[in-house]
C-alpha cells in the first residue's frame, strides 16, 4: 500500500467465526434484542406524553439494529467450505427468525409504537393522504429531527399492522403468527434445499461434442456406473456453458430437463407457502398477498404491476414471433446439414445453442475469442478505474501483508473468509476529501458449499454511531465465474462483464451511501427500485469506448479491436423480445400465484402447469410435455419467491425503466461526465432508503420519471433527444409509503431471475496492494510479487488444514 491509504480506520470485520462462536452470536443478538424492547416499554409511560418521545420510543432499537448490521454473521450459509458452519448458521438464522417474529408480535411494544405514531400527527397525515411521502417540511411539522428518523417510525407501524398487531381478537393474532413461523420455516427450507443440492449429469466425451476442451478438461471423471463418464454438474460455469455449446440435441434435453427438474422437496413447499400468504393477507383484510406486498413498493398496485406487463407483453409479441422464426429456420439448416429429422418445433433446450450460434453470424462474435480479452484481473481493475474516476472513489487492493497489519488480530487468515477472495479498501477521491468509505470484496469462483449464482452480499452496513462518527460497510461479490486453468486465468465473456458491473452498483450503493440507521443503508429500499442502479451500470458496459477500455487479451496486453467492440455493442438488443418475454413469464406467473381471483381458484391452482403454460404462452417454445414425456415443475426453482421478491419479480423490468430514464437524462451524452457522476452519487446512491425513492428520483431528474427510454432503447417507441420531452409517467405510481424490514435481515442482491443459459451476445485510476484504482491515477504496489504468492500459499495452506 502507499501512503494516504495505508491506515483505514476501521478494521476489516473477522470472517474466522466457528459454530459455537455463531451459536453464541445469534443467541447474544436474541438477547440485546429483546432488552431493547423491554427498555422502549420501561421508558414510556401511556399516560405521560412527555415520555412519548422518538427517542424513548424508538431510540433503542435503532441502536440494537446499528450494532447487529455491524455483523452478517448469516454469509456463512453461502460461502463457508466447513459443512458445520454453514449448517449451523443456516439453522441459527432459522432460529432467530422465529425470534424476530415473536419480537415484532410484541402486543406492549406496538401500543408505544402507536401512541407516538398518532402523537406525532403521522397517522393523521398518512389518513388524510394514504398516498403522501414523508418529505422534510412533514417530518419538521411532526417534531422529528430528520426525514430519516420519521420514515423510522412509520416503518415499524406499518409493518406492525402487516404482523396482524391490529387484528381485533387473539385467536386472529395467534393464527396470524403461527403462519409467520410457518413460513419463515418453508423460506429456510426451500432455499437450503438448493443450496445443498448437488445434482449433475453424467455424459460420454462423444455427447459433449462441441464443449470447448479447456472446460472439458476439468469435468470430473465418472468411477464404477459412470465410468467412461464426465461429471456435468448445475452450476452456471457447467450448465450455461453446456447448453450452449453441446450439439447433441438428446444430451441437452437430458440437461435441461435435470435442472428444472431438480429440488422436488420444494414443490409442495411451494403450494403450502402460496396457501399460507394468501390466508394471512385475507386476515388482514386484504384481497391477496400481492395487495399486501406491493402497496408500500414503488408500484402500490398490482393493477398497476399488470398494466407495465400486459404492456410489454403486448408489444414485445410481434418482434418475439420474427425472432422465434429466425431461431426455428437457424435450427432446420442445422438438422438438414446433420441429417437430422426436423418436427418443426423449437424446445427450451434449443434456445441457448441456436442464439449463439445465430450471434456468431449476425455479429461475428466468438465467446471464446471476445473472452480473451477478459482476463478476469484486469476486467475488475479495468471497471474500478472506470467508475471510480465517475463517481470519485479509490479502489486498494490490498495484499496478504496489508490484511496482516490492519487485523484486529495481527493475522490475515482472520479477515478472510476465503484465500481467493480480493479485498479492498474503498476511499473517496482527492475531489470528495480522501476518507475512508469501506471494504470490498469479490469471490470470483464456483467452490463446494458456495452460493451457486452470482450475488451483491452486504457483510456490514454503514450507520451513524452514537458518538457521531461513522461505522463503515463491507460488502462482498460473490460470483461463479470459470476457474483459472492451467495454462489460461480466468477468463469472462461479455455477458460475465454485465453481470460484474451489475453487482458492483449494488456494492458501490452500498459503499457510498450515507445513513443514520443501518436498517436504511445502501440497498435496503424497494424491491421495485433497488436494482435500478446496478442495472443503470450496466450500460457502460454496451458502449464500444467503455468495452474496449476494459479488455487486455490475457496473452498480449493489446485492447480488442474497434471492430469487435462495436460488434459487441451492436449485439445488446440480440433477441432481446424473446429475452424479456422469458423473464416476464415469470413475473406474470408470480403475480397470478400472489393474486388468485378467490380463494378457491388458489387451492386448485396447478403451479407446474400454469408455470410451464406461460412460458409457452408467451414464448412459442416448447418442453418435454409437447413429445409426450412429463412435465417439468421449474417454479420449484424460483428461490426469489422465497428471498424477499415475492410479487416482485417484476421488480427487475419495473427498476429497469427507471435505469433507463436516469441514464439518459444523466449520461448519455457523456457517460464519463464526473459532474453528473458526483451528482448521482449524492442525490441517489447516498441517500439509501433515508428518503422515499420516488422522492429521490423526482429531485434528480427534476421531473417524474416516464418509461420513454425504456421502450425507445428496446425500439418500441420512437427516439426522442430528451425522453422527458414526451413523458408519460408510470401508470398509477403515485407517491409510495416506506417498506420496512420484513423478516430479520434483508437479502442478498441477486441477479435477475431469466433463464439459465440465455445469450448475452479514460483516466487510469487502482490501488493494489498492488495498483489502485480511482481518482484518475494508478498507483502501484510497493510489495514484491514474489512475497504475495508466497504469502497467499500459506494462507490456503491453512484454510486447506481448517475445512470440512
Amino acid at each position: 500500500m502507499t501512503g494516504m491509504y495505508d491506515n483505514p480506520p476501521q478494521p476489516p470485520g473477522l470472517r474466522n467465526h466457528t459454530p459455537e462462536s455463531v451459536t453464541a452470536a445469534f443467541e447474544a443478538w436474541a438477547d440485546k434484542h429483546r432488552a431493547a424492547l423491554d427498555a422502549i416499554v420501561a421508558n414510556v409511560n401511556l399516560n405521560d406524553p412527555q415520555t412519548v418521545t422518538f427517542e424513548n420510543v424508538m431510540r433503542p432499537q435503532l441502536e440494537f439494529e446499528n450494532d447487529k448490521y455491524s455483523h452478517n454473521l448469516r454469509f456463512y450459509q453461502h460461502i463457508s467450505e466447513n459443512s458445520d458452519l454453514r449448517d449451523t448458521t443456516r439453522k441459527m438464522a432459522k432460529w432467530y427468525g422465529d425470534f424476530w417474529t415473536d419480537m415484532n408480535m410484541r402486543e406492549d411494544v406496538f401500543r408505544v409504537r402507536d401512541a407516538l405514531y398518532h402523537k406525532s400527527g403521522l397517522a393523521a397525515g398518512r389518513k388524510q393522504d394514504p398516498g403522501r411521502y414523508i418529505t422534510e417540511d412533514i417530518a419538521k411539522n411532526a417534531g422529528f429531527k430528520d426525514v430519516e428518523s420519521a420514515i423510522a417510525l412509520e416503518e415499524e407501524w406499518k409493518e406492525a399492522i402487516r404482523l396482524g398487531l391490529g387484528l381485533p381478537s387473539k385467536p386472529q393474532r395467534d393464527r396470524f403468527n403461527q403462519i409467520q413461523k410457518r413460513l419463515e420455516t418453508i423460506k429456510s427450507e426451500f432455499k437450503n434445499h438448493h443450496a445443498t443440492d448437488n445434482g449433475c449429469n453424467w455424459f460420454t466425451p462423444a455427447e459433449l461434442d462441441g464443449m470447448d476442451n479447456d472446460v472439458v478438461d476439468q469435468l470430473a471423471k465418472g468411477t464404477g456406473e459412470n465410468e467412461g463418464r464426465l461429471k456435468v454438474t448445475f452450476d452456471p460455469s457447467h450448465y450455461g456453458i453446456f447448453l450452449r455449446d453441446v450439439k447433441n440435441p438428446e444430451a441437452r434435453k437430458r440437461m435441461w430437463i435435470a435442472m428444472e427438474n431438480k429440488c422436488p422437496e420444494n414443490v409442495p413447499l411451494f403450494k403450502e407457502a402460496m396457501l399460507l400468504r394468501d390466508e394471512a393477507a385475507r386476515l388482514l383484510g386484504y384481497p391477496d398477498h400481492a395487495t399486501l406486498r406491493i402497496e408500500s413498493r414503488m408500484a402500490k398496485t398490482p393493477r398497476a404491476v399488470n398494466n407495465l406487463l400486459d404492456d410489454l407483453r403486448t408489444r414485445l409479441a410481434p418482434l418475439a414471433a420474427k425472432e422465434l422464426n429466425q431461431l426455428l429456420e437457424a435450427k432446420k439448416k442445422d438438422y438438414e446439414a446433420r441429417d437430422l429429422p426436423f418436427d418443426g418445433s423449437f424446445y427450451y433446450w434449443d434456445w441457448a445453442f441456436y442464439a449463439s450460434k445465430i450471434s456468431k453470424q449476425e455479429h461475428d462474435l466468438n465467446n471464446k475469442k471476445v473472452a480473451e480479452y477478459f482476463p478476469i484481473d484486469s476486467a475488475i481493475t479495468g471497471m474500478l478505474r472506470l467508475f471510480g474516476q465517475l463517481f470519485g472513489i479509490v479502489f486498494v487492493r490490498l495484499a496478504a501483508e496489508d490484511l496482516e497489519r490492519i487485523s484486529p488480530t495481527g493475522v490475515a487468515e482472520d479477515v478472510m473468509y476465503h484465500p481467493d477472495t480480493i479485498t479492498f479498501s474503498v476511499w473517496n477521491d482527492e475531489s470528495e476529501g480522501n476518507d475512508f468509505l469501506g471494504y470490498l470484496y469479490i469471490d470470483a469462483h464456483p467452490r463446494e458449499g458456495k452460493y451457486r449464482h452470482i450475488a451483491n452480499f452486504p457483510l456490514e452496513l454503514g450507520h451513524e454511531k452514537a458518538d457521531g462518527t461513522r461505522f463503515y460497510p463491507s460488502t462482498a461479490l460473490v460470483c461463479n465465474f470459470p476457474a483459472p486453468t492451467k495454462d489460461k486465468p480466468s477468463l469472462l465473456d461479455h455477458e460475465h462483464v454485465v453481470d460484474l458491473f451489475h453487482e458492483l452498483g449494488h456494492g458501490i450503493h452500498g459503499l457510498v451511501s450515507r445513513t443514520h440507521f443501518s436498517r436504511h443503508h445502501g440497498t435496503a429500499g424497494k424491491r421495485d427500485f433497488v436494482e435500478a442502479p446496478s442495472q443503470m451500470l450496466e450500460h457502460w458496459t454496451w458502449r464500444a469506448v467503455y468495452i474496449k477500455r476494459i479488455s487486455k487479451h490475457y496473452r498480449t496486453g493489446e485492447q480488442m479491436s474497434d471492430d469487435m467492440a462495436e460488434r459487441i455493442a451492436a449485439s445488446r438488443h440480440f433477441l432481446q423480445a424473446l429475452s424479456n418475454l422469458r423473464q416476464l413469464s415469470c413475473a406474470i406467473f408470480d403475480m397470478e400465484a400472489h393474486s388468485p381471483k378467490s380463494r378457491t381458484d388458489l387451492e386448485n391452482m396447478d403451479f407446474a402447469r400454469r408455470y410451464n403454460e406461460l412460458r409457452n404462452e408467451l414464448t412459442g417454445m416448447k418442453g418435454p410435455e409437447a413429445l409426450g414425456e412429463p412435465m417439468t415443475h421449474g417454479h420449484g426453482n424460483l428461490q426469489h419467491l422465497f428471498s424477499e421478491y415475492d410479487a416482485g419479480l417484476y421488480s427487475y423490468q419495473w427498476s429497469d425503466t427507471y435505469s433507463y430514464d436516469m441514464f439518459y437524462s444523466a449520461f448519455a451524452r457523456d457517460p464519463m461526465d464526473k459532474s453528473q457522476g458526483h451528482r448521482y452519487r449524492r442525490m441517489v446512491l447516498e441517500k439509501g432508503a433515508s428518503q422515499d425513492e420516488m422522492l429521490i428520483l423526482e429531485q434528480f431528474l427534476g421531473r417524474k420519471p416516464t418509461i420513454d427510454a425504456f421502450f425507445m432503447e428496446l425500439g418500441l417507441a420512437e427516439s426522442v433527444d430528451t425522453p422527458s420531452l414526451k413523458g408519460s409517467p408510470f401508470a398509477e405510481r403515485g407517491p409510495v409509503i416506506e417498506e420496512g424490514p420484513s423478516s430479520e435481515e434483508g437479502p442478498a442482491i441477486e441477479g435477475s431471475p431469466i433463464f439459465e443459459g440465455s445469450p448475452s451476445a479514460g483516466e487510469d485510476s487502482i490501488v493494489e496492494g498492488g495498483p489502485s484504482v480511482g481518482g484518475g491515477r494508478v498507483v502501484e504496489s510497493t510489495s514484491p510479487r514474489e512475497r504475495i504468492r508466497h504469502k497467499m500459499r500459506h494462507i490456503a495452506a491453512h484454510f486447506k488444514r481448517n475445512k470440512k
